[in-house]
Parts: structure tokens; C-alpha cells; sequence
């Protein structure tokens, strides 16, 4: 397995990986996104490949240096085959060492309510659930916020 920063010309393979990943339209990234996130200094997209290059993860992650420094786990998508093994937390761990590496002080997510898998995550690794915002997400589910201080 290799975890390595995203680039433009992997955008191609980000967007049918996008597809597979996230079944609802609205939970996929637009392709000129991608690649603003992939080239913004306060973003980083992190790519999962297993032995055989095949995809099979991405992380995304934002920087905010507002009253509290803080990073935003933007996004983490895993390959359907390999969900449930440990890698979405390998993604969050690499994002948060870029967070720490950035001088944040806290990070934060925000994870559909019905999505157990990701909620159970987050909290497995020290998130705390901080609110609830409702209609958050375009079909309407709400969001969960979640919190973690470093």
C-alpha cells in the first residue's frame, strides 16, 4: 500500500474512483474541485494505492487559521471491497499529522447521520460529537459535527 499527495494528471482515475466511492451524485466532487483542492496551498489530497496501483482511498483536508487553528476533514473515500479493514482510519491519521504539521490545534468533520461506519470511526479515534445540523447535506440528512483537539 502507498499513500502519496494527489496531482492533476490523476484526476482521470480520482473521478471514476469518485463514482464507485460515493453513489450519490451530490457527494461527488466536481472535477475543476478536485483539482483547486489538489493545487490550493491550504488543502491537501492524499491518494491510496494497493500493490497493484489500483486506487482504493482518498482523503481530503483543509486548513483554517481562524481564532482557533483548525484543519476540516474535507473528505475520506475507500474502495468498496476493502471497506471495514482499518484503512479510512490510516487516512485519517495521515491527514491529521499534515493538520499537526500545519500548527492546527483542533480538527473537525462533519459525517451524514445515517453514516454509522464513519460516525464509529471518527469516535474510535478521539472525535467528540459537538452538534447536529440539520438538512445539512443536499437530499436533506443531516450532519453530525464532530470535534477532536490535538
Amino acid at each position: 500500500m502507498k499513500i502519496a499527495k494527489a496531482h492533476p494528471k490523476d484526476l482521470d482515475e480520482l473521478m471514476v474512483f469518485e463514482k464507485k466511492v460515493f453513489k450519490r451524485p451530490e457527494d461527488q466532487f466536481k472535477r475543476w474541485s478536485l483539482r483547486h483542492l489538489m493545487l490550493s496551498p491550504t488543502s491537501l489530497t492524499l491518494l491510496v494505492r494497493d500493490d497493484d496501483g489500483r486506487l482504493i482511498g482518498e482523503v481530503i483536508g483543509l486548513i483554517r487559521n481562524f481564532k482557533v487553528p483548525s484543519g476540516r476533514v474535507y473528505k475520506i473515500g475507500v474502495a468498496g471491497d476493502i471497506r471495514h479493514k482499518g484503512l479510512g482510519t490510516t487516512l485519517l491519521l495521515e491527514i491529521e499529522n499534515w493538520f499537526k504539521k500545519m500548527g492546527m490545534a483542533k480538527t473537525t468533520a462533519e459525517v451524514r447521520e445515517g453514516n454509522k461506519p464513519s460516525r464509529r470511526m471518527f469516535e474510535k479515534n478521539g472525535y467528540s460529537e459537538t452538534g447536529y445540523l440539520p438538512f445539512y447535506y443536499a437530499n436533506g440528512e443531516a450532519a453530525i459535527k464532530y470535534w477532536k483537539s490535538f
